[in-house]
């Protein structure tokens, strides 16, 4: 299975900057600029930090059981998710108002506010920055208001399932505007990747990449069933059926599942429900598990595709360029007869790793490179890898 669990890193404080992002305050010559900019900067961070890891996934239900109708006792369940939502919004919302005054309103419609130009680069600089956190806070502002309005709608409250649904997609468009604020307000200055100034993105990118190999896994898991179903007996295909719901469950607990959203993962389970039910009868016609699990193999690759073309585009080009960056080395150590050949094609392996689930025939290689490159490679072997590693970097589809 693809890709191994690395090691958790060490939580950073909430309000910790990249790296590339303190190099740039750092390097700003207008110091008072440069500072309230760095608050700015750390509101933000905290505020991506608690929307990433205040995980609601607890809130969710485990099961496709109702609630009963709307209660008080729902909106109590959630109210600290909702409220631990808006405190960064509103703390970051703050901090530019502080940091940044918004200009005063003008005093009549007839009075156009008029300032004269920038006298330098950097004052129009500050200005665009200014204009971005202005307009940034003014829309957050709007935002936490309609959630607040949406949270006390009857038919939201009413369904645990619509009421997660509801907070999921406000708290990821919070961090996508938080992320674009900081991007914006540092590639003024520098040109800058998002990656590498914008606290968390990494993570989050990684997180899609990791629910990307889960959902090929269970992709793989299914299909394979299906095709010993088909070839199986009526009384033998419950079991299949249950072992099918079994492989479910499993990539429901997985880590990598957070990511999901949450109608991603209401469909999941009536998939794990119907999958039990099945699992449940004495015997299934031929065309049982096929009706089930074919469509939903095809909402799965669905939203697999979304998930790569909405976080993924760059951190497969990057990596697709790293593994033949790899390759070029490996050739180069073959030609030399160095031994290094086996070590930066293992390195490439695991590079490579990164990009499981984006393509059926390079999956597959990628399992059994990987099982090669742990056997140890002679120099025979070093060339064959290579070249076939070559020929599947090549066919993966980039649109």
């Amino acid at each position: 299975m693809l890709p191994s669990p690395k090691p958790r890193a060490a939580r950073a404080p909430p309000d910790a900057l990249p790296s590339r992002l303190e190099t740039l305050l750092e390097s700003l010559t207008d110091r008072h600029l440069a500072d309230r900019l760095e608050r700015v900067h750390r509101a933000a961070a905290v505020a991506i930090d608690q929307l990433g890891h205040l995980s609601i996934a607890r809130y969710e239900p485990t099961s496709l059981e109702s609630d009963g109708g709307a209660d008080l006792s729902l909106w109590e369940t959630m109210a600290p998710a909702i409220g631990d939502t808006l405190v960064g919004v509103n703390q970051l919302v703050s901090a530019i108002h502080q940091q940044f005054p918004p200009p005063a309103r003008a005093a009549s419609t007839g009075d156009t506010g008029w300032a004269p130009p920038p006298a330098s680069s950097d004052e129009r600089l500050a200005q665009e920055v200014e204009a971005v956190l202005h307009a940034t806070a003014e829309r957050l502002s709007k935002r936490v208001s309609e959630l607040g309005q949406q949270m006390r709608k009857p038919e939201v409250v009413s369904d645990r399932w619509t009421l997660m649904a509801k907070l999921q997609a406000f708290r990821a468009d919070f961090r996508v505007r938080i992320g674009d604020l900081v991007y914006l307000t540092a590639a003024a200055f520098e040109d800058v990747r998002r990656e590498d100034v914008v606290p968390g993105y990494v993570h989050q990118v990684g997180a899609r990449s990791a629910l990307r190999g889960a959902a090929a896994d269970l992709r793989r898991s299914l299909q394979g069933r299906l095709e010993r179903a088909t070839k199986a007996e009526a009384p033998s295909r419950p079991p299949l059926a249950r072992q099918m719901a079994e492989s479910v469950s499993a990539f429901i607990t997985l880590s990598a599942s957070v990511a999901l959203r949450t109608p991603q993962k209401h469909h999941v389970l009536t998939f794990r429900a119907r999958l039990q039910d099945a699992g449940g009868q004495s015997e299934l016609a031929a065309d049982v598990l096929p009706s089930l699990v074919e469509p939903f193999l095809a909402f799965l690759e669905e939203a697999m595709d979304e998930v790569t073309r909405t976080w993924l585009v760059v951190h497969d080009r990057e990596l697709w360029a790293a593994c033949g960056a790899k390759l070029e080395q490996a050739e180069m150590h073959l030609t030399l007869g160095s031994p290094g050949a086996a070590r930066v094609l293992a390195d490439a392996v695991d590079t490579a790793a990164a990009l499981y689930g984006r393509s059926a025939p390079f999956d597959g290689f990628l399992r059994k490179a990987r099982q090669e490159a742990a056997e140890g490679l002679a120099e025979t072997g070093s060339y064959g890898l290579l070249e076939r590693f070559r020929e599947r970097l090549a066919a993966l589809p980039f649109s």
